[in-house]
């Protein structure tokens, strides 16, 4: 009998339409290679080669960029190739990869994933360099070997540079990018312009402004006012980068490189704030709640609220909301007789709110054209008082400058005679010049307050001229601002009269007040609230006036 007649019942698969398509990726692992040599045309170019070869259609390309291989699921265009193999409904027949390192470095990880392309998405892997395929069971396996050696490379690699690089970290020097404030010099940063022979971390403008919010962090000014201050002078931040730089010790100037195992290194650059100022600004955060005060949204309709205190007795007092629109403010003691007031004016108010008040209070400090030059003389009497603490802080600061310059061009002479090698000479350098540009800016500052001092009194004579609007038009932290500048031991109002007490103002703006006709009422009775003018907001100079809010 002829063999022929049993085909009939072997069950025949229905033949599939030949796909042909293919998608490239192609990949380098840093910037200085995408910039500085052809791989990633070289890699196009070999797979459209093998493509035309083997009468493949390259339908998509991706990658053409650097990306490092160390770990897969971080890097953008790598993801973007899977997700689509995922959802593609139209799924290439293969990924063409000019080698399997260009794929993935990581080693297991890797395999898994091919192994997923080729079991579930049913996309094979090419690698054009050798025209290993995964077609077949021999060529996957050539294919995980090659993965495997490519994450055996990386190890290799590892095990020689990691040493160099404790060395580098240990000398105080700073690896990878500078963080948040600071522009990166040395041999091989990215930008042309920072490059220089040896590393250095210098402050930029953006740094200059971040000095400035540990120097309000440290007078216990709350982030979400710091933030605000930032955002005035062109720095946006979210809270969440500023809460954590609080945490950064590099801004002292100490490593966290996990290189260094727990041993602390003090860095060779410039440091924002004192490692005493340091621990001071962190010590605070083991002892205050986790979150700052943030005030409730009804509050901040009623910007007196938390500062205002009853002239009759003395007690701090509240406020809330009446019918769910008007706003009021009360004493908290309980047997004090003073009534509710309210907090604005209203075509049914029967007596003026205490924000129409407040406001006009403010129009007060609004000094004359022709009382200017007699402030401007009083507030220089009152200026100069302080002059000689300066000039002994200049000298004290010029004195350490001198030595500092000293110390370092002996260090640059021993440098350059050889009596010290490069690695000691990076090691001392580093504080000396650190120092001495602190010490200078310090300097600088101390001339700015003597010589800038007409200037300062023509700012502030402008912000006095403006308190009423800055007050009414500003937002919640700007009229909390604003209200303490003036009243820094709380605002007093005489619940029977509605007047604000004025006995205890910033003594500049009192000096403001006196110049305007504005009348003291530290004659009348006292209350239980200490309000006598004891404050030294005048110390500071004018800094506080100009730049408070």
């Amino acid at each position: 009998m002829n063999n022929e007649y049993f085909k009939r019942f072997i069950k025949s698969e229905p033949q599939k339409e030949k796909n042909n398509q293919v998608w490239v990726y192609t990949r380098v692992s840093s910037k200085q290679q995408f910039d500085s040599n052809h791989s990633l045309e070289n890699q196009i170019i070999s797979a459209k080669r093998l493509a035309e070869k083997k009468n493949y259609k390259i339908t998509n390309e991706f990658g053409n960029t650097y990306e490092s291989a160390k770990n897969d699921f971080t890097r953008k265009e790598f993801m973007k190739l899977i997700n689509e193999v995922k959802q593609s409904r139209q799924k290439p027949f293969a990924i063409m990869i000019y080698k399997m390192s260009r794929f993935s470095r990581s080693g297991g990880s890797a395999i898994g994933l091919v192994n997923d392309l080729v079991r579930n998405q049913g996309v094979h892997l090419i690698e054009v360099s050798t025209e290993l395929d995964t077609t077949t069971e021999e060529g996957e396996i050539q294919i995980h070997y090659s993965l495997i050696h490519a994450r055996k490379e990386n190890v290799e690699r590892l095990t020689h540079t990691i040493p160099g690089l404790k060395r580098f970290v240990k000398s105080g020097n700073w690896l990878g990018k500078a963080p948040r404030g600071y522009d990166h010099y040395g041999p091989k940063v990215k930008n042309p312009k920072f490059v220089q022979g040896i590393q250095e971390l210098k402050i930029n403008s953006e740094g200059k402004l971040l000095k400035l919010a540990w120097d309000w962090k440290l007078q216990n000014v709350p982030d979400y006012q710091i933030r605000q201050k930032l955002s005035i002078r062109g720095l946006k931040l979210s809270k969440q980068t500023v809460s954590a730089m609080w945490r950064n010790p590099f801004y002292c100037g100490i490593h966290k490189n996990s290189f260094l195992n727990g041993e602390i290194i003090e860095g060779n650059w410039e440091r924002l704030v004192s490692k005493e100022d340091f621990k001071i600004i962190n010590d605070r955060f083991d002892t205050k709640p986790k979150n700052e005060y943030k005030p409730y949204t009804v509050q901040q309709d009623r910007p007196l609220q938390n500062q205002l205190y009853c002239g009759c007795c003395g007690s701090k007092m509240t406020g809330y909301k009446a019918k769910k629109l008007f706003d009021y403010y009360k004493c908290l003691n309980s047997e004090c007789k003073s009534k509710d007031m309210n907090a604005n004016t209203s075509k049914k108010s029967m007596k003026e709110g205490l924000h129409n008040i407040f406001q006009n209070l403010l129009l007060n400090f609004a000094l004359k054209e022709d009382l200017e030059e007699v402030f401007k003389k009083q507030m220089k009497i009152t200026v100069n008082g302080q002059s000689s603490r300066i000039y002994k802080d200049q000298t004290v600061l010029k004195k350490r400058f001198k030595e500092l310059k000293t110390k370092k061009e002996t260090l640059d002479s021993r440098f350059a005679f050889g009596e010290i090698d490069k690695e000691l000479y990076n090691r001392f350098i580093g504080p000396v010049t650190s120092e001495l540009v602190e010490i200078e800016e310090k300097l600088d500052d101390f001339q700015i307050k003597i010589s800038n001092l007409d200037k300062k009194v023509l700012e502030l004579i402008e912000f006095s001229r403006n308190l009423s609007n800055i007050w009414v038009s500003g937002e919640y932290e700007t009229k909390l601002s604003l209200q303490k500048l003036l009243f820094p031991e709380g605002i007093v109002i005489d619940p029977n009269d509605r007047t604000y007490r004025t006995s205890n103002l910033n003594p500049i703006f009192r000096l403001i007040h006196s110049f305007t006709g504005g009348k003291d009422d530290s004659n009348k009775k006292r209350t239980s609230k200490n309000t006598s003018p004891s404050c030294v907001v005048a110390g500071t100079g004018l800094e506080p006036v100009t730049f408070g809010l």
